[in-house]
């Protein structure tokens, strides 16, 4: 069936078939992170469908949006001025790779040649004070702002771009689940906090119930017993009003799939991609407000989640071989 109509039907159903498969298998993946109880709400898989569908489009334009691929290697690091912006040194670019447990996975699997991945790290910047001169006149603390990049590492390695790019979409998905899990996880530890503290309250009053009773039998009644029981009985009332309005958000898997779907759903909410440009000069210091000075620009993208978490990141190659060369 590899010619005509009907090789090209055939094509188009294992298409749409090994779509299937993948979206299945993202569904699954994502409901795992975020809370496998999910999996006994009813027809969990076709409310998923559109939203997992949907935030994996999203991912994949986010990458889009990720500027590379740039190569990684110590003959690199001084021809490019992105590789030397990123890394102290050649010596710790090959660290990275060598450290990597992404990258150690693969080679034990024993990949050589070409490997595609995304690199992350974290920006940071701080003030330095220099010396500089203009024209005649030698200035001295001048403040300036000097750019480094740590905590690298090596997202999604892979063969070739279309696996790594598939990677980079999986980890997207994972990250969005892991905040559903965070929200659900949450509102279950709460929910079982107040249980607790419902019964303590209860045990309190019943206590305080039976002092009260006891002192009355011989004495005038205790008015600091009776407040005491009094504010016990009120912090009942707010622990139960919370716990039943806790109990219509988590108590049934569905509560847990309807937190899942609505951070699929809208997926730029909780993760988004910026581009991130800087001019730097040799050392790493920042020079866009000199016009004159010598620089190179330097393009990055920024994740953030929920406009906290920030990593820088840059799509790259690099070379596995026998030692970590190339």
């Amino acid at each position: 069936m590899s010619g005509g109509w009907i090789g090209n039907i055939w094509s188009q159903y294992r298409t749409r078939r090994d779509n299937e498969e993948v979206l299945r298998q993202a569904t699954e993946q994502v409901v795992k992170v975020a809370d496998p109880v999910i999996r006994q709400a009813r027809r969990y898989r076709k409310v998923l469908r559109t939203p997992v569908s949907g935030a994996m489009d999203y991912c994949q334009s986010l990458i889009d949006a990720v500027p590379g691929p740039v190569t990684l290697s110590r003959s690199q690091y001084h021809a490019d001025p992105l590789v030397k912006a990123l890394f102290a040194s050649p010596d710790e670019l090959e660290e990275v790779l060598r450290i990597s447990p992404e990258v150690t996975a693969l080679r034990k699997q024993g990949h050589t040649g070409k490997v595609s991945a995304m690199l992350t790290m974290l920006h940071q910047e701080k003030t330095i004070f220099v010396h500089k001169q203009e024209g005649d006149i030698v200035r001295r603390d001048v403040q300036q702002r000097a750019v480094n990049f740590s905590d690298h590492r090596i997202v999604a390695p892979a063969g070739d771009f279309n696996r790594a790019r598939t990677g980079i979409v999986h980890r997207g998905l994972e990250v969005l689940a892991t905040i559903a899990m965070e929200r659900i996880t949450t509102l279950k530890s709460r929910k079982a906090e107040l249980r607790q503290k419902r019964e303590y309250l209860k045990g309190m009053m019943k206590i305080l119930g039976g002092r009260n009773y006891m002192h009355e039998m011989f004495a005038t009644p205790d008015p600091d017993k009776r407040e005491e029981f009094r504010k016990a009985e009120k912090a009942l009332v707010v622990v139960e009003q919370e716990l039943t309005e806790l109990q219509e958000k988590m108590t049934y898997p569905e509560h847990s799939l309807g937190h899942l779907e609505k951070i699929m759903r809208k997926p730029a909410d909780t993760l988004v991609v910026r581009s991130q440009t800087f001019r730097l000069n040799w050392m790493g210091v920042r020079v866009e407000d000199e016009p004159g000075a010598e620089g190179n620009e330097i393009t990055l993208a920024e994740f953030s989640i929920h406009e906290e978490l920030r990593r820088s990141a840059v799509l790259v190659t690099f070379s596995l071989g026998t030692g970590m060369d190339s």
